[in-house]
């Protein structure tokens, strides 16, 4: 068993572990935004100044099974002009490479500070993940 700090174990209530048997650890796991819980929140958890790093970083408009593929560009676009035919949902996945993990859910931006948050860490993990394996990244 893995001893977790008390905000790890807060950061663990957000989600929902695909795995019964990986309940209480992030490692070598698929976990869910769990229900109840908002998607700016867990991201704004996870990452409180929006940026991202080597060891966390995010894909936006992933879609697949838990969403569709809006974009930041189309949530801003909502929030911009509400009742046309948008809506500001966005399908999100973390990754943990180092931890072999990955965290999925959707946000719903609310105001343009939450945009201009989504599309910093949306530059910072493409940074990331194009740092990976440079000798001097």
């Amino acid at each position: 068993m893995i001893n977790l700090t008390s905000s790890e174990q807060e950061r663990l209530k957000m989600w929902e572990n695909l795995d019964p048997t990986k309940r209480d650890s992030a490692y070598y796991s698929v976990m869910r935004k769990a229900s109840g819980c908002s998607g700016m929140q867990a991201l704004r958890e996870m990452f409180p100044a929006g940026i991202a790093d080597q060891m966390n970083m995010v894909l936006f408009s992933t879609s697949g099974v838990h969403g569709t593929y809006n974009t930041i560009e189309d949530a801003e676009a909502h929030i911009a002009r509400p009742g046309e035919d948008t809506f500001a949902e966005v399908t999100f996945l973390i990754i943990h490479p180092r931890l072999v993990s990955l965290r999925y859910g959707t946000c719903e931006p609310q105001t343009q500070a939450d945009i201009d948050y989504l599309k910093r860490l949306r530059a910072t993990s493409h940074a990331a993940l194009a740092a990976i394996g440079l000798k001097d990244a």
